[in-house]
This record gives structure tokens, C-alpha cells and sequence, in this order.
């Protein structure tokens, strides 16, 4: 065989191959919105973790979980795959989307690429925004109002 039927022979191959996995959905990104396929994804990740709520983004490619200890799970939809991280308040920094409801992260530690999250409602990022600044953990236990005597 020469070497020109050899080339031609092994594109073919690569064609059908690569038409075959597209045909059959291998080559389609897994599109989900199950909020219990998150949970049971991170969970696997990281077994000790504490759920109390998820919160999805729009596309349903990046999931925040809000952990018990005030940690915040993310997860993130690469490809076929998950990506898993455990975030600290005052790990990342957030700044509103213009005119979307969403968040624009930035890890400091730069591991994972940030990125523009947008929500389905305003709320919902807002309570993400919560969760990442450490809201809930900075927040004082007890208010103090004006001392007598004072207007308020």
C-alpha cells in the first residue's frame, strides 16, 4: 500500500470516528439542572461538608452551595465533568454584573478561572454575594441602639 492511499485510509477512520461520537452525544455538553445531582456531586467531593442550600446559575453550569460552617461550595460544569471547591470568606473578590442579575468572581489564589455567574433573579445573587463576602459570618450577634437621652 502506498503512502498516499495509507493517508487517505487513516483520515477516514478519523472522520468516522469523530462522527460517530458526535452523532451519538459525546461530544454534547451535559446540560443539568438538578439541584440534587449538585448535591450528590460535591458531596462525593467532599464527604464531610454540611449542605444547607443551593443556589444554581441561570445555565446550570456553576452551582454555590452554602455549607454549614460558613464555607461556600462551588461546582462547575466542565465538559462531561465536575469541578469541586471549597471557597473561604474573603477567598475571592465580587462585583456586580451591569445590567443582568449575576456576579463577577475572581479567585486570589487563581487555581480555578473566575468568571460572570449570572442568576435567574437578583436575590439570588445577592444571597451568593452573601455567602462568598462571608456575610453571614461577619454579621454582629447583637444591635445596639441609640444610648438614652440620644435621637436616633
Amino acid at each position: 500500500m502506498s503512502l498516499g492511499v495509507l493517508i487517505v485510509v487513516v483520515a477516514i477512520g478519523v472522520m468516522l470516528v469523530v462522527g460517530v461520537v458526535h452523532y451519538t452525544g459525546g461530544s454534547r455538553r451535559k446540560d443539568t439542572r438538578d439541584h440534587g445531582e449538585v448535591i450528590l456531586e460535591f458531596a462525593r467531593a467532599y464527604p464531610g461538608e454540611a449542605i444547607r442550600s443551593v443556589i444554581m446559575t441561570e445555565d446550570g453550569v456553576g452551582s454555590f452551595l452554602r455549607l454549614a460552617d460558613g464555607k461556600t461550595g462551588f461546582l462547575q460544569l466542565m465538559g462531561r465533568h465536575y469541578v469541586a471547591r471549597l471557597i473561604e470568606p474573603g477567598d475571592v473578590a465580587v462585583a456586580a454584573v451591569e445590567g443582568r442579575p449575576g456576579l463577577s468572581v475572581k479567585f486570589h489564589d487563581s487555581t480555578l478561572r473566575g468568571g460572570d455567574y449570572v442568576f435567574e433573579s437578583a436575590e439570588d445573587a445577592a444571597e451568593v454575594s452573601l455567602w462568598l463576602c462571608g456575610g453571614f459570618a461577619l454579621a454582629s450577634p447583637t444591635i445596639e441602639g441609640p444610648e438614652e437621652g440620644q435621637n436616633a
